[in-house]
Protein backbone atom coordinates (compact mmCIF):
# COMPACT_ATOMS: atom_id res chain seq x y z
CA UNK A 1 0.00 0.00 0.00
CA UNK A 2 2.16 3.06 -0.89
CA UNK A 3 2.26 5.27 1.96
CA UNK A 4 0.88 8.30 4.10
CA UNK A 5 3.77 10.54 5.75
CA UNK A 6 3.77 13.19 7.58
CA UNK A 7 6.17 16.19 8.17
CA UNK A 8 5.97 19.38 10.34
CA UNK A 9 8.36 22.03 10.01
CA UNK A 10 8.00 25.32 12.62
CA UNK A 11 9.83 28.11 10.75
CA UNK A 12 7.56 30.75 9.56
CA UNK A 13 6.43 33.57 12.17
CA UNK A 14 5.06 36.80 11.37
CA UNK A 15 4.14 39.85 14.12
CA UNK A 16 1.49 41.78 13.73
CA UNK A 17 1.45 45.69 16.01
CA UNK A 18 -1.87 46.85 16.14
CA UNK A 19 -2.12 50.76 17.10
CA UNK A 20 0.74 50.99 19.68
CA UNK A 21 0.20 53.50 22.51
CA UNK A 22 3.04 55.17 24.09
CA UNK A 23 1.37 55.42 27.38
CA UNK A 24 1.74 54.08 30.65
CA UNK A 25 -1.16 55.37 32.13
CA UNK A 26 -4.21 55.48 30.14
CA UNK A 27 -8.43 55.54 30.16
CA UNK A 28 -11.19 56.53 27.64
CA UNK A 29 -10.91 60.24 28.54
CA UNK A 30 -6.76 60.77 29.26
CA UNK A 31 -3.44 59.47 29.23
CA UNK A 32 -0.35 60.04 30.75
CA UNK A 33 2.62 59.08 28.90
CA UNK A 34 5.94 60.19 30.51
CA UNK A 35 5.69 62.58 33.38
CA UNK A 36 7.72 63.26 36.86
CA UNK A 37 5.97 63.68 40.01
CA UNK A 38 8.64 64.70 42.55
CA UNK A 39 12.03 66.58 42.49
CA UNK A 40 15.24 65.67 41.09
CA UNK A 41 14.87 63.25 38.12
CA UNK A 42 16.91 63.00 35.32
CA UNK A 43 16.40 59.85 33.00
CA UNK A 44 19.46 60.54 30.55
CA UNK A 45 22.60 61.25 32.77
CA UNK A 46 25.13 60.72 29.03
CA UNK A 47 28.78 61.27 28.53
CA UNK A 48 31.32 59.30 26.44
CA UNK A 49 31.61 57.04 28.98
CA UNK A 50 28.72 56.45 30.81
CA UNK A 51 24.84 56.36 30.67
CA UNK A 52 22.81 56.73 34.38
CA UNK A 53 19.43 57.51 35.64
CA UNK A 54 19.09 59.21 38.34
CA UNK A 55 16.45 60.86 40.92
CA UNK A 56 15.93 62.11 44.52
CA UNK A 57 12.54 62.84 46.57
CA UNK A 58 10.43 60.48 44.16
CA UNK A 59 7.21 60.59 45.53
CA UNK A 60 6.28 56.99 44.67
CA UNK A 61 7.61 54.01 42.76
CA UNK A 62 6.65 50.70 41.92
CA UNK A 63 3.54 49.14 40.66
CA UNK A 64 -0.03 49.61 41.36
CA UNK A 65 -3.24 48.24 40.05
CA UNK A 66 -6.59 47.89 40.07
CA UNK A 67 -9.68 45.79 37.68
CA UNK A 68 -9.30 48.74 35.63
CA UNK A 69 -5.51 50.17 35.26
CA UNK A 70 -2.07 49.05 36.10
CA UNK A 71 0.52 51.72 36.72
CA UNK A 72 3.90 51.48 36.70
CA UNK A 73 6.08 54.44 38.75
CA UNK A 74 9.55 55.09 38.65
CA UNK A 75 12.44 56.64 37.28
CA UNK A 76 13.68 54.32 34.86
CA UNK A 77 10.35 52.38 33.67
CA UNK A 78 10.03 52.18 29.93
CA UNK A 79 7.42 53.59 27.84
CA UNK A 80 7.72 51.56 24.63
CA UNK A 81 5.37 48.63 24.62
CA UNK A 82 6.88 45.87 22.74
CA UNK A 83 6.34 41.96 21.60
CA UNK A 84 8.56 39.44 20.99
CA UNK A 85 7.97 36.05 19.49
CA UNK A 86 10.49 33.61 19.13
CA UNK A 87 10.20 30.07 17.43
CA UNK A 88 12.24 27.66 17.63
CA UNK A 89 13.76 26.12 13.94
CA UNK A 90 12.00 22.52 14.63
CA UNK A 91 11.15 20.07 12.14
CA UNK A 92 8.79 17.19 12.79
CA UNK A 93 8.64 13.88 11.12
CA UNK A 94 5.12 11.81 12.26
CA UNK A 95 6.76 8.69 10.38
CA UNK A 96 4.05 6.86 8.21
CA UNK A 97 0.47 7.48 8.79
CA UNK A 98 -1.72 4.87 10.10
CA UNK A 99 -5.37 4.28 9.58
CA UNK A 100 -6.13 2.52 13.06
CA UNK A 101 -3.44 4.51 15.19
CA UNK A 102 -2.70 8.55 15.75
CA UNK A 103 0.58 9.62 15.18
CA UNK A 104 1.73 12.17 17.68
CA UNK A 105 4.76 13.96 18.63
CA UNK A 106 5.60 17.23 20.34
CA UNK A 107 7.28 20.27 19.07
CA UNK A 108 10.29 20.80 22.06
CA UNK A 109 13.51 22.09 21.65
CA UNK A 110 16.03 25.11 21.99
CA UNK A 111 17.19 26.18 25.75
CA UNK A 112 13.72 26.26 26.48
CA UNK A 113 12.32 22.79 25.44
CA UNK A 114 9.44 24.74 23.61
CA UNK A 115 8.02 25.53 20.45
CA UNK A 116 7.79 29.15 20.62
CA UNK A 117 7.96 31.81 23.59
CA UNK A 118 6.15 35.30 23.71
CA UNK A 119 7.00 38.57 25.91
CA UNK A 120 5.37 41.47 26.28
CA UNK A 121 4.89 44.64 27.79
CA UNK A 122 2.69 48.11 28.09
CA UNK A 123 -0.22 45.93 25.97
CA UNK A 124 -3.32 44.35 26.98
CA UNK A 125 -2.57 41.42 26.23
CA UNK A 126 -2.03 39.23 22.92
CA UNK A 127 -3.22 36.63 21.01
CA UNK A 128 -1.03 33.75 19.13
CA UNK A 129 -3.40 32.58 16.17
CA UNK A 130 -2.59 29.73 13.93
CA UNK A 131 -2.10 30.46 9.97
CA UNK A 132 -1.48 27.33 8.19
CA UNK A 133 -3.59 24.71 6.28
CA UNK A 134 -3.68 21.31 7.34
CA UNK A 135 -0.73 19.22 6.38
CA UNK A 136 -1.13 18.73 2.00
CA UNK A 137 0.64 16.70 0.01
CA UNK A 138 2.96 17.50 -3.26
CA UNK A 139 -0.33 16.50 -4.75
CA UNK A 140 -2.62 19.17 -3.35
CA UNK A 141 -4.45 16.75 -0.82
CA UNK A 142 -5.43 18.17 2.36
CA UNK A 143 -5.75 16.22 5.56
CA UNK A 144 -9.37 16.91 7.69
CA UNK A 145 -8.57 19.08 10.32
CA UNK A 146 -10.53 17.93 13.29
CA UNK A 147 -12.65 20.98 13.49
CA UNK A 148 -14.21 19.67 16.93
CA UNK A 149 -12.30 19.07 20.04
CA UNK A 150 -12.25 16.15 21.20
CA UNK A 151 -9.73 12.41 21.77
CA UNK A 152 -7.95 11.19 18.91
CA UNK A 153 -10.23 8.97 16.55
CA UNK A 154 -9.90 5.08 15.94
CA UNK A 155 -12.27 4.50 13.51
CA UNK A 156 -10.13 3.39 10.15
CA UNK A 157 -12.90 6.16 8.27
CA UNK A 158 -11.91 9.25 10.00
CA UNK A 159 -8.92 11.19 8.85
CA UNK A 160 -7.84 13.64 11.03
CA UNK A 161 -4.82 16.70 12.21
CA UNK A 162 -5.37 18.42 15.43
CA UNK A 163 -3.06 20.09 17.65
CA UNK A 164 -2.67 21.25 21.47
CA UNK A 165 -0.96 23.30 23.51
CA UNK A 166 -0.65 21.35 27.04
CA UNK A 167 0.75 18.64 28.38
CA UNK A 168 -1.03 15.43 27.97
CA UNK A 169 -1.27 11.87 28.96
CA UNK A 170 -2.25 9.98 26.37
CA UNK A 171 -0.41 10.64 24.35
CA UNK A 172 2.19 11.56 26.37
CA UNK A 173 3.57 14.18 24.91
CA UNK A 174 3.70 17.99 24.98
CA UNK A 175 3.90 20.55 28.33
CA UNK A 176 2.12 23.25 29.59
CA UNK A 177 2.66 27.07 29.16
CA UNK A 178 5.14 28.13 31.26
CA UNK A 179 5.85 31.77 32.54
CA UNK A 180 8.84 33.02 33.50
CA UNK A 181 10.17 33.47 35.92
CA UNK A 182 6.73 33.15 37.83
CA UNK A 183 3.07 33.68 37.12
CA UNK A 184 3.89 37.00 38.41
CA UNK A 185 5.37 38.70 35.80
CA UNK A 186 4.00 36.88 32.88
CA UNK A 187 0.18 35.31 32.84
CA UNK A 188 0.43 33.19 29.31
CA UNK A 189 -1.99 30.80 28.62
CA UNK A 190 -3.28 28.00 26.51
CA UNK A 191 -6.77 29.08 24.48
CA UNK A 192 -10.03 27.57 25.07
CA UNK A 193 -10.11 24.95 22.44
CA UNK A 194 -6.17 23.93 22.73
CA UNK A 195 -5.75 23.92 26.53
CA UNK A 196 -8.15 20.60 27.32
CA UNK A 197 -5.54 17.49 28.29
CA UNK A 198 -5.52 14.78 25.67
CA UNK A 199 -7.97 16.53 23.32
CA UNK A 200 -7.20 18.22 20.02
CA UNK A 201 -8.55 20.00 17.23
CA UNK A 202 -7.69 22.31 14.26
CA UNK A 203 -8.47 24.91 12.69
CA UNK A 204 -7.32 28.11 10.54
CA UNK A 205 -7.11 31.39 12.34
CA UNK A 206 -8.03 30.44 15.30
CA UNK A 207 -6.58 31.67 18.46
CA UNK A 208 -4.28 29.19 20.36
CA UNK A 209 -2.43 30.69 23.12
CA UNK A 210 -3.29 34.30 24.63
CA UNK A 211 -2.38 36.55 27.86
CA UNK A 212 -5.19 37.71 29.44
CA UNK A 213 -3.75 41.29 30.89
CA UNK A 214 -3.96 40.17 34.09
CA UNK A 215 -4.22 43.22 36.60
CA UNK A 216 -0.97 44.00 38.86
CA UNK A 217 0.77 41.38 36.86
CA UNK A 218 4.04 43.56 34.88
CA UNK A 219 3.77 41.58 32.01
CA UNK A 220 7.79 42.21 31.44
CA UNK A 221 8.30 38.10 31.88
CA UNK A 222 8.03 35.54 28.98
CA UNK A 223 5.65 32.45 28.42
CA UNK A 224 7.03 29.29 27.08
CA UNK A 225 4.72 27.24 24.60
CA UNK A 226 4.76 23.75 23.47
CA UNK A 227 2.40 22.62 20.70
CA UNK A 228 1.50 18.87 20.52
CA UNK A 229 0.27 17.45 17.30
CA UNK A 230 -1.57 14.53 16.37
CA UNK A 231 -2.43 13.21 13.02
CA UNK A 232 -4.32 9.93 11.25
CA UNK A 233 -4.89 8.97 7.79
CA UNK A 234 -8.54 6.80 6.65
CA UNK A 235 -8.42 3.88 4.51
CA UNK A 236 -8.70 5.83 1.55
CA UNK A 237 -6.51 8.71 1.91
CA UNK A 238 -4.48 9.93 -0.55
CA UNK A 239 -0.96 8.79 -0.60
CA UNK A 240 1.97 10.73 -0.65
CA UNK A 241 4.13 12.82 1.71
CA UNK A 242 2.55 15.67 3.63
CA UNK A 243 3.89 18.60 5.14
CA UNK A 244 2.80 21.61 7.13
CA UNK A 245 4.98 24.65 7.17
CA UNK A 246 3.19 26.13 10.68
CA UNK A 247 2.86 29.81 10.28
CA UNK A 248 2.10 31.95 13.85
CA UNK A 249 0.90 35.10 14.04
CA UNK A 250 1.29 36.75 17.19
CA UNK A 251 -0.70 40.01 17.50
CA UNK A 252 -0.70 42.05 20.87
CA UNK A 253 -3.69 44.50 21.83
CA UNK A 254 -3.70 48.23 23.57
Amino acid sequence: MPKKTLSIIIASVQIFFVSPVFAQSTSPNYKVNEYQFGTGAETNLNSTSYKAQAGTGSLGVGNSSSTNFDSVAGFITPNEPFLEMVVQQLTLDLGTLSDTSTSSMAAQGGTCNCSFSVRTYLSSGYTVVTASQPPTSEGGSVLDAKTTLGVPSTDTEVEEFGINLVDNASPNIGANPSNQPDNTFADGQAATGYSTVDQFKYAVGDVIARSQATAGNPAVGLTYYTISYIAKRARLTQAGTYTLRHVLVAVPTY
